[in-house]
C-alpha cells in the first residue's frame, strides 16, 4: 500500500537573466538554494520542480501546479515561486550560477541555503533550514527561525554591517584574523567561544543560561550582531579556503563547515548553565560571573 505523498514527479525549469547590477530575488515556496559565484553577466539558474502525491496522477497534478514568474524592475529581478494546490506536497530546488558581485535576497518558506563565492550583499530570510556562506566579502543578513548558520568571510566589508540571526540553531562565524570588525554576540542558551583571532575591549558576561560577548578586532570596522536564542556561537578565524576563489559550490555533505582543530590563538568558552533542548531545524517541510578561559601566552578575562 502507497504512503500519502510517497510518488514523485519532478522536472527542471532552466532560466538566465543579467541582473546588470540589480539585486536577484528568489521568494516564496519550500526548497533548497544552492549558488555559487562566478566570473559571468548572467545568472544561470535550475529550478528543479517537484511533486508528490499518493498515486503518479496526483504527483503530476501537483507538479503541473507549480508555476515560476519572473519580473524585472530598474530596482530589482525576481524569480517568485508559487503552487496552486497542495503545497505541502510541492518544493522548488534553486542551483546555479551567478555574477560574482551579484547582490542575492533569499525569502522563501524553508529549506538549506548554500552560497559560495558571491562578494556582493546577501539576505537571507526563511523559517527552516541551515544557512552557509563560504567566500563573502559584503553586508550578509540572515534571520531564521529553525537551522544553523556558518558564515565564512574572505573580507570584512569597510561599511555596512553583518547580522546573523537564528531563533534554535549554532551561529559561526569566520573571519581573516587582520580584518576589523566590533563583535555583539548573545545567546540566551548556549555557550559563546572565540577562536584563532586577537579581541581588544572585551567584555563578557553570563546571562542566565546563555551568555554576552563584545569585543573589537582590529580598529573600528563594521558591526557585526550574532543572535540565537537556543544554540552556542563560534567567533574565529577563516581559513584559507574562506579568502580563496571558489568557481564550485562544494558538495552537499560538505556544505557545514567543520570546527577547526587546535588553534594557536586565544580561545575562549563561555560556559553557563546547561542548555535547554534545543529544536533542530527541519528542512524536509517545512555582569561576569565565572569564565573557564585559556590563551595561548596569556590568561585573558
Amino acid at each position: 500500500m502507497l504512503r500519502l505523498g510517497s510518488v514523485q514527479a519532478a522536472d527542471t525549469v532552466m532560466r538566465a537573466v543579467a541582473p546588470s547590477g540589480r539585486p536577484l530575488v528568489l521568494k516564496g515556496m519550500r526548497g533548497s538554494v544552492r549558488l555559487t559565484g562566478a566570473s559571468q553577466s548572467n545568472a544561470d539558474l535550475s529550478f528543479v520542480q517537484k511533486g508528490r502525491g499518493d498515486s503518479p496522477d496526483a504527483a503530476r497534478s501537483v507538479l503541473e501546479g507549480i508555476s515560476i514568474t519572473e519580473k524585472g524592475t530598474d530596482a530589482k529581478y525576481t524569480y517568485t515561486l508559487s503552487a496552486e494546490r497542495n503545497d505541502d506536497y510541492a518544493t522548488v530546488d534553486v542551483q546555479g550560477e551567478v555574477p560574482r558581485s551579484a547582490t542575492l535576497r533569499i525569502d522563501r518558506s524553508s529549506g538549506p541555503v548554500h552560497v559560495s563565492g558571491v562578494r556582493g550583499p546577501l539576505t537571507v530570510k526563511h523559517e527552516h533550514g541551515s544557512v552557509t556562506i563560504r567566500g563573502a566579502a559584503a553586508p550578509v543578513t540572515v534571520n531564521i527561525k529553525n537551522g544553523d548558520v556558518h558564515a565564512g568571510f574572505r573580507s570584512v566589508p569597510a561599511d555596512g554591517s553583518i547580522r546573523l540571526q537564528t531563533a534554535n540553531g549554532d551561529v559561526q562565524l569566520r573571519i581573516p584574523p587582520g580584518d576589523s570588525a566590533q563583535i555583539s554576540a548573545r545567546t540566551d542558551a548556549g555557550t559563546i567561544r572565540t577562536q584563532g583571532l586577537s579581541f581588544t575591549d572585551e567584555q563578557l558576561a553570563l546571562v542566565n543560561a546563555g551568555a554576552r560577548y563584545e569585543a573589537q578586532v582590529g580598529t573600528n570596522g563594521p558591526t557585526i550582531e550574532l543572535r540565537t536564542q537556543n544554540g552556542s556561537i563560534v567567533v574565529g578565524a577563516a581559513d584559507t579556503t574562506e579568502m580563496a576563489d571558489t568557481t564550485q559550490a562544494p558538495p552537499a555533505d560538505t556544505a557545514t563547515a567543520p570546527a577547526p582543530a587546535t588553534v594557536p590563538a586565544p580561545d575562549t568558552t563561555v560556559a553557563p548553565k546547561p542548555d535547554p533542548d534545543t529544536t533542530e531545524a527541519d528542512t524536509t517541510n517545512a555582569d561576569p560571573t565565572g569564565v573557564d578561559s585559556t590563551a595561548a601566552d596569556t590568561t585573558r578575562f
